[in-house]
């Protein structure tokens, strides 16, 4: 049950082979300069029933991607229901008043295409990519799991069970484990103050009811965007909406969430949560950080790509290549609609926990002073820019991109605007969003064996909370389980 079309930055980090470029060269290349990229236009229309629809023209391949964006995820959980938004997305295909699951597959399978629904923060998604001779019979298929699906007992059964194994896997994993107490840290309380996937508990209350409701309230076509990419014109993309989706009729009253502001006076807390068979800790740093339509969005992205994103970022640098700490140390810039996170991890020796921790705030505190600049600077736009212009090569990528812009409330033209915008950022404007952003103390969260770095920790960390795994609880804001007075 994984969140599709959410394109997340990230490299391998291997240590490649000291050798020499052909040619003779010791250093790699300059990055080129900095030239225009235009992408294919991408136009817009409405049907009479409050649909959007989106089409893009790419005639070079007889290829078609096609997405039903709905703009509503996991922001709308039931209370006590993480994971429901997630899992009725995932139930789409598993069965219609006409086909079952394996019927779907099927079908789809026979057209030489693929078909996936799936649900993220603010936006679930079914879609189908196809050759375009076969677009008929795909869109068929694909009416009819957003228009009749019947969330078999069954079926809802199965994926909860995969659910809670995959979980509880997991949860095993140092790694994940302080990912999933990083929510509460971050985002106490409000609509994104839970995982996205549900907690154990959560998964096992969650009932066909939860799931039927949830569909009833937000699958309609005034909460509804068609995204059409590839070997279609404008016009046809229109009738093919019209065709398929023209009668999908809504009740009334659309309930739309309230975003929850973060708090003001947002506190940092540290935990340390001791988990006694951790081969390994991991240690991450997390704080509140701006939403996507922030002004201060590029900057952050290149300032995060000079702190964390890649093999030659500072954090990789300082922690992996100078001390051989970790196998490597990143960062990311998690930016929603309503909010958003900056969030630093590792996994280290349990001995080298606290040490890698001081580190990983000394390079933070870094950014401020002495921002990147020059060729350093220029290589880390390039590698944002490269990795952008590639991500717009196909079909799915492009339907992707345009998600992402969708769900965030943002203008269509903002796909021509990532890669100058990129390009414009200064070393002053880092410098400004490491002073707005993350200059004042983080959360911290470190999981495992406790008794090798607790101490060492409190020096530099005030009010460590050290919370055993078994008294751990996801659901809970204090992230301890509540004691039971008799």
């Amino acid at each position: 049950m994984k969140a599709l079309c959410q394109l997340i930055a990230g490299i391998a980090l291997l240590n490649p082979p000291a050798v020499r470029a052909i040619g003779g060269r010791d250093t790699p290349p300059l990055p080129s300069a900095p030239h225009q990229t235009h992408f294919a236009r991408a136009q817009e229309a409405k049907l009479e029933n409050g649909m959007d629809v989106i089409v893009v023209e790419r005639r070079e391949l007889p290829l078609l991607a096609v997405q039903m964006l709905l703009r509503s995820g996991a922001e709308v959980d039931p209370p006590e229901r993480g994971g429901a938004a997630d899992m009725t997305a995932s139930l789409l295909t598993k069965g219609t008043e006409s086909m079952s699951a394996p019927q779907i597959a099927n079908a789809i399978e026979s057209l030489g295409g693929t078909i996936f629904a799936g649900g993220g923060w603010n936006s679930s998604s079914a879609g189908v990519v196809v050759m375009s001779d076969k677009k008929e019979p795909a869109m068929a298929v694909l009416a009819d799991v957003l228009l009749h699906p019947v969330f078999k007992k069954e079926e809802l059964e199965r994926l909860r069970k995969q659910a809670t194994d995959s979980l509880r896997v997991d949860l095993r994993e140092p790694g994940s484990l302080a990912d999933y107490a990083r929510v509460r840290v971050v985002f106490p309380e409000g609509e994104y103050a839970h995982p996205r996937t549900g907690t154990l508990e959560t998964l096992q209350a969650i009932g066909r009811e939860d799931v039927v409701n949830l569909y009833r309230t937000w699958y309609r076509p005034d909460n509804a965007v068609l995204l059409l990419v590839g070997d279609i014109s404008f016009e046809g993309g229109k009738r093919t909406a019209q065709e398929y989706f023209g009668d999908w009729r809504a009740n009334d009253g659309l309930a739309k969430p309230k975003a929850t502001p973060l708090a003001k006076e947002w506190k940092p807390r540290h935990i340390v949560i001791d988990m006694k068979q951790a081969g390994q800790a991991a240690v991450l740093l997390a704080a509140p950080s701006l939403k996507r339509a922030s002004p201060d969005y590029y900057s952050g992205l290149v300032a995060n790509a000079v702190l964390g994103n890649g093999f030659g970022s500072w954090l990789n640098r300082e922690i992996r290549i100078k001390r051989g700490l970790s196998y490597g140390a990143g960062s990311n810039l998690d930016a929603r609609r309503d909010a958003g996170q900056f969030i630093v991890s590792a996994q280290t020796k349990n001995e080298s926990a606290a040490e890698v921790a001081k580190l990983m705030q000394v390079e933070l505190r870094r950014l401020g002073r002495e921002p990147a600049k020059g060729e350093e600077l220029r290589s880390r736009k390039a590698m944002l820019t490269g990795r952008y212009a590639r991500s717009m090569e196909t079909n799915f990528g492009v339907a992707g991109q345009i998600s992402s812009i969708i769900t965030c409330d943002l203008p269509l033209n903002s796909l021509d605007k990532y890669i100058p915008s990129i390009n414009q950022v200064t070393s002053t404007d880092i410098a400004s969003f490491a002073r707005e952003y993350l200059s004042k103390p983080p959360g911290l969260v470190v999981v495992g064996q406790a008794p090798a770095f607790a101490e060492s920790l409190k020096k530099d960390w005030n009010e460590v909370e050290v919370i055993p795994e078994s008294n751990l609880d996801l659901n809970r804001t204090e992230l301890v389980k509540q004691k039971i007075v008799p």
